[in-house]
């Protein structure tokens, strides 16, 4: 964890429980009575759309039957986003004032997390809440220490253009031969783990922005945390706008290989001690 204390801002709004980052991760602790499942929730720019989102999780799990909490967290939003969770009940918020990526907002959600699963899905509703009560479900059931979207699972929908469709199997071919991965779809936004498996990982990620995802699995891997799980996504068209800029698409292949010299210097194997 890199983000410091100056760069939050502590809002104060009855109804949301407002979070300092914390600095280091409190997942070596027993996980809360009655929390299921932790969903962490980043957000950059969504604009409305993330209120409608943490809503719809509630609405979700709490039909589902799940015991659950949610972390809001704010990548230095400039629209205001934030302001549309404030009201919210319930929700716990880490408001960040500067923008340091969706892995440092994942970060500080794992820290603050209480479930005994935890999870994080995109807020710009672009896959539906109904997915995480389904996945905790598979993971449960058939034992999983982890379960992720995999929109090239032959089942999946995706609304995504051709674009952004050839983009995605073009990284994730690069993928499979820098780190030899079986995993097809590392970056659609919506996976849970169990806690201890997190906390067994998390000490060794390092990677702030949209490349956490891969480096999830490198780490993962090298821990000899085989049984994660792909799922199918019904993943929408993306009518709510996207922060996956051409220049964040370059970052990530910088980033990339950035974790492929992690990789080869043998950083993710500590994982596995």
């Amino acid at each position: 964890m890199n983000a410091t204390a100056t760069a939050q801002r502590i809002a104060t709004v009855a109804a949301v429980t407002t979070l300092a980052p914390a600095t280091t991760p409190n997942l070596w602790a027993p996980a809360t009575a009655g929390i299921d499942l932790t969903v962490v929730v980043p957000f950059y720019n969504c604009g409305p759309v993330v209120a409608r989102t943490i809503r719809d999780i509630a609405a979700t799990l709490t039909a589902a039957g799940v015991g659950f909490e949610i972390i809001a967290v704010n990548d230095g939003s400039t629209d205001g986003s934030q302001h549309h969770v404030y009201g919210i009940p319930g929700v716990r918020l880490i408001d960040n004032r500067t923008n340091s990526g969706k892995g440092n907002a994942l970060h500080q959600g794992f820290a603050a997390a209480q479930g005994a699963w935890v999870g994080f899905i995109d807020a710009d509703g672009d896959i539906a809440p109904h997915h995480l009560a389904t996945y905790l479900k598979m993971a449960r059931g058939g034992g999983h220490a982890a379960v992720y979207a995999d929109k090239r699972h032959a089942a999946s929908v995706s609304g995504a253009s051709k674009l952004r469709k050839l983009i995605s199997i073009v990284y994730s071919t690069l993928v499979a031969l820098l780190f030899l991965l079986k995993v097809k779809d590392t970056q659609t936004g919506c996976k849970i783990i169990l806690r201890d498996a997190l906390a067994q990982l998390l000490p060794h990620l390092r990677e702030q922005r949209f490349a956490f995802d891969l480096e999830f699995f490198v780490a993962a891997k090298a821990a000899g945390i085989a049984d994660m799980h792909a799922a199918p996504v019904i993943l929408s068209t993306g009518l709510n706008g996207s922060t996956v800029t051409t220049n964040a698409i370059v970052r990530t292949l910088r980033d990339t290989v950035t974790i492929h010299r992690r990789h080869l210097s043998g950083h993710y194997r500590q994982a596995a001690v």
